[in-house]
């Protein structure tokens, strides 16, 4: 290398010399025009973000991460609980299913078998402890059994009034209530206030409305819940759970 630069003569020299100190110029150019430019990106974003609106901003980032927290769970990094920031859910036999499954977790689902919303007051201690950021409440399949209340409005009164109890419980939740899913035609023939699921979660949801808490309505499920039923007409399978629990992810997550 050093034979090559002495067999050079001067002009040769400067000229190589000058090659090389144009070439580190124009890196440092680019390097600085690059930056420049991703500062420039990075203002703009900003000042993209900061016009939104704050409501719209916060569901768009809790979106976001919903849809990340889904992809770590379809990669097995996670269980799908993890899917629910910091949730308490009460209810009956159905939403317990969902930490039978496991899909939920089990010290948070606390659901009870066999159960309809007056069971509520036996739940105030482990929500009081809990104090989650999200209650989710799913009762209703037993109580439209019992014809609680004696219609679909009057069960939305007393289920309403049990619900509040439950708020005062966490005062600093969000309240989420699920609509109530299908059950079997033969379940209908036998207690043919099923056949009123409709109007009961109408109810539900002018419920919700007047005490600003989020209606969960999953009725979508119910174009293909005849197919995921349990032997029983009522209770629902395992992959009609995990979509139910999908549906109740999601909302969770466009409501932060």
């Amino acid at each position: 290398m050093k034979e090559w630069w002495n067999r050079l003569v001067l002009w040769q020299k400067f000229a190589a010399v000058g090659t090389g100190a144009l070439f580190v110029l124009l890196l440092v150019w680019l390097a600085i025009h690059t930056q420049s430019q991703q500062v420039t990106d990075g203002r703009a974003w900003i000042r993209e973000q900061a016009a939104k609106d704050p409501a719209e901003l916060t569901s768009a980032l809790a979106q976001k991460r919903t849809a990340e927290l889904k992809q770590a769970y379809s990669e097995g990094k996670i269980s799908y609980s993890a899917l629910l920031p910091d949730y308490a859910m009460i209810g009956d036999s159905r939403a317990a299913a969902l930490a039978e499954y496991q899909i939920l977790d089990g010290d948070r689902d606390i659901a009870v078998i066999g159960t309809d919303c007056q069971d509520i007051p036996n739940q105030l201690e482990r929500i009081t402890a809990l104090q989650p950021a999200n209650l989710i409440v799913s009762y209703g399949i037993n109580d439209v059994q019992h014809n609680l209340g004696g219609s679909p409005e009057g069960f939305a009164q007393v289920y309403e009034s049990y619900i509040q109890q439950a708020a005062k419980a966490a005062p600093g939740a969000r309240v989420f209530v699920t609509s109530i899913l299908d059950v079997s035609p033969a379940v209908i023939e036998q207690y043919p206030q099923y056949g009123n699921l409709g109007q009961y979660n109408e109810q539900l949801k002018a419920m919700c409305e007047r005490n600003h808490w989020v209606f969960i309505d999953s009725g979508s499920l119910n174009a293909e819940i005849q197919d995921n039923l349990e032997s029983d007409g009522i209770h629902l399978a395992p992959d009609m759970c995990l979509k139910w629990a999908e549906s109740i992810v999601d909302a969770v997550g466009e409501a932060e």
